[in-house]
């Protein structure tokens, strides 16, 4: 394999150092490395052919000219993931192939032609090193560790210069690195070129995170190699899928290049800064994923596709909305807004997206607001703005005192529509602990708090035409990060999941019919414990199981479809970290649910610093994570749940008269939703291809259009499951479905359907 690709040789010289790669949590902590995944033929085929290149016989150092005690770099990284050195002090040398603010990379110019061991490695030397790219660096005395998986050389007792000769010619070997794929395990992949300047042949992909800028410098955008998409389901990579996570690429500025602005679904292309050479790019390791450093000067291009301008449905009167909005560290500590004229800014920001995003949403649940005022003047921005009266709910806790990083839940409310009747911060106490700031009162002796961001509990009454007001409780919460030991952080956050379910039961005991609304940034998945114990309940202390049937709480993701359901992208993996829920008293007047994606899919545009993407309203890129709507409908919700089957196809809903009176797409997988419907006789209508037809199919033509029937009924959901037919197949052969990749169709046969 070794000896299937060509051997590029690069020469080159950038002045002093650039990028910063320090990170906040720097040497605190564990992230540990994707598992194998299960191998799949072909998608190793996409791979495979890109082997390690034979590297070139260069002449080594006179061994009088250099120390005694060298260890050659390759012998430092040795041919596994971990240093076969640990905590050793070694001396090596080599060439510097890129500079960061923190540090070098430095790559031995012979190498030992092993392809299962590295011949580059990252030198740590906290600050600015005095060194540039392409110098000869003898490291003395430098001690070989483990930073979060990432072999490395830290604190060297010595950096000296050496003559170029000793380097060889003063180039550097690039050998042609394999793309990661899906379902291909990357550390089997590029754990051998770890530290090390390598080259790509092409370097294009679709952008599956947006491009993250971080507060030290750092700039990342991730990818899925255009030609693996078709791999992906749907085309976008989830957090609960680990084999197409394995398939993501990870640019990085870490060595100077400039990362442009690009949102999910962009279309990237790196090119070399010389035309019909390879793209240079030095592999690091960071916090378990493999990091491609571009090196300075390569052209990269964002080719936008994103078409979404996903807002928000303005609701009529007889209908109300409840939203959640992690407004991401809206307060003026020492981390968060400092300068007077960004914090306007962004009050500002978030305004635009309630007023535009949200469509003026009646009642707004706030996580990360910094202090109670903040929630205020949001709401007094959000006035001027919308031309309506908002008030502020919030109470101080335990992480408002914070003086660098405060964050307290806080609620906004429209006047006209909505009065409060009472509102608390619930505090719970508890024999462990969880570094929660202590507030004198607030616990008995020898129990300690459990939220540093207390649920904020409010009682409203809401107005509208459906005759008395309707009592509504909601509670917004804010649970532990996941940053850190995610071991302890997952019992922090079902002890606050148990808590959350103890207030809701509470008032369901009161009233078995009682409206209550559970919301917010709870830093955890769908069928996590925390979500699973608020959903149904604590597990009874003798462990036994749950009464059958017994839901504390609906779910509204439930309603939406699969490619729908995520809030938040991490890694380049989409997730769902914010939630909302309803207790089943409410359920008769579900009118729909939406996450607004105006925030996850985009880079986040910076008050008074960097924008986001050219062309967008102030709505997108406020925040990192997307905000949640309910529509509740008082005396009657009804909706349409569809799956045709077919993928970016119009759908449209047409009432008995034969007027549309809506119309959608169908996402990647086929399925379609229309909400917020009044019971009655509707009728479904498609815009196929003329070779595609749905069954059943009446008073269809069989050719470009299907015309289905669907009675809607109050207070559920109306399943519409569709088969498709290609009528191309010849008959008996499976039916084909089509996945349609931003204008290209590709076909796949799957499932039997019966004529």
């Amino acid at each position: 394999m070794s000896r299937l690709c060509a051997i590029i040789c690069v020469q080159y010289s950038t002045k002093g150092s650039s990028g910063d790669l320090t990170c906040p949590q720097r040497r605190n902590g564990l992230i540990s490395r994707l598992p194998a995944p299960r191998p799949l033929v072909i998608r190793i085929l996409l791979v495979c052919v890109l082997g390690l290149a034979v590297r070139p016989a260069a002449a080594a150092p006179a061994p009088s000219e250099l120390p005694d005690d060298l260890t050659p770099i390759y012998l430092i990284q040795g041919d596994g993931p971990s240093t076969p050195l640990p905590q050793k002090r070694v001396t090596t040398f080599g060439l510097v192939s890129g500079v960061q603010s923190n540090g070098f990379y430095l790559q031995d110019p012979t190498g030992d032609g092993d392809p299962q061991s590295s011949d580059g490695i990252f030198v740590y030397t906290s600050s600015a090193p005095r060194v540039n790219a392409g110098e000869c660096i003898l490291v003395g005395g430098a001690e070989a560790t483990e930073y979060y998986e990432k072999t490395e050389l830290t604190t060297p007792r010595s950096l000296k210069k050496l003559s170029i000769d000793l380097c060889g010619d003063g180039s550097l070997p690039a050998p042609l690195a394999p793309l990661p794929a899906p379902n291909v395990d990357p550390e089997a992949l590029l754990e051998r070129f770890e530290g090390m300047l390598v080259a790509f042949e092409e370097l294009q992909g679709v952008v599956q995170g947006p491009t993250k800028r971080f507060s030290n410098g750092n700039v990342e955008i991730a990818l899925i190699a255009e030609q693996a998409l078709p791999f992906v389901r749907g085309g976008r990579v989830f957090q609960s899928n680990p084999d197409d996570a394995a398939g993501l690429i990870f640019l990085g500025n870490g060595l100077g290049a400039e990362l442009p602005p690009a949102a999910w679904g962009d279309l990237v292309r790196v090119r070399a800064a010389e035309p019909g050479t390879p793209v240079l790019a030095v592999i690091d390791y960071s916090f378990g994923k493999y990091l491609l450093l571009l090196l300075p000067g390569q052209e990269i291009e964002v080719l936008s596709r994103h078409g979404s301008n996903d807002e928000t449905a303005q609701s009529d009167a007889g209908a109300f909305r409840v939203c959640s909005f992690n407004v991401l560290g809206l307060g003026r500590g020492l981390d968060q807004l400092r300068n007077a004229t960004d914090y306007e800014a962004a009050l500002r920001q978030r305004a635009e997206a309630i007023a535009g995003g949200l469509q003026n949403c009646e009642i707004v649940g706030l996580q990360e607001t910094g202090k109670p005022e903040d929630a205020e003047n949001l709401a007094r921005v959000l006035t001027e703005i919308s031309g309506l009266d908002y008030s502020a709910v919030a109470f101080a806790g335990p992480g408002t005192a914070s003086p660098s990083f405060p964050l307290t839940n806080s609620l906004l409310v429209r006047d006209d529509r909505v009065t409060v009747l009472n509102a608390e911060n619930v505090q719970a106490c508890t024999r462990f602990s969880f570094s929660v700031r202590l507030v004198p009162g607030q616990c008995p002796a020898r129990l300690l708090p459990l939220f540093s961001r207390p649920p904020l509990v409010t009682d409203l009454l809401v107005r509208g035409p459906w005759g008395e007001d309707y009592p509504l409780t909601v509670v917004v919460n804010h649970w532990r990060s996941k940053r850190g030991d995610e071991s302890v952080n997952v019992v922090h956050r079902t002890l606050q999941a148990e808590h959350v379910a103890s207030i809701v039961q509470a008032r369901l005991d009161t009233d078995p019919d009682a409206h209550v609304v559970v919301l917010g940034d709870l830093n955890d998945f769908e069928m996590s414990k925390p979500v699973e114990t608020l959903r149904y309940g604590p597990e009874d202390a003798d462990g036994a199981a749950r009464e059958p049937g017994h839901i504390l709480l609906w779910h509204a993701f439930d309603a939406l479809p699969l490619q729908d359901r995520y809030t938040y992208i991490f890694n380049g993996g989409s997730q769902t970290l914010d939630h909302l829920l309803l207790t089943p008293g409410m359920m008769p007047d579900f009118g729909g649910m939406d996450i607004a994606h105006i925030n996850a899919d985009f880079p986040i545009t910076q008050p008074g610093g960097i924008e986001g993407v050219p062309g967008l309203s102030p709505a997108f890129g406020s925040s990192d994570h997307d905000p949640l709507v309910l529509t509740v409908r008082p005396g009657g919700g009804a909706w349409i749940a569809g799956n045709a089957q077919i993928p970016n196809t119009l759908v449209e809903l047409a009432d008995s008269s034969g007027t549309v009176i809506a119309r959608t797409q169908s996402d990647a997988l086929g399925e379609f939703r229309f909400f917020d419907l009044r019971p009655g006789a509707y009728s479904l209508r498609f815009a196929l291809p003329a070779h595609v037809t749905l069954l059943p199919a009446e008073d269809s033509d069989g050719s470009s259009a299907a015309v289905i029937p669907v009675e809607v009924a109050p207070g559920r959901a109306t399943v519409v499951e569709l088969s498709a037919r290609d009528r191309r197949a010849e008959a008996g052969a499976a039916s084909a479905l089509f996945s349609i990749y931003y204008g290209s169709e590709s076909a796949e046969h799957a499932r039997t359907s019966d004529p």
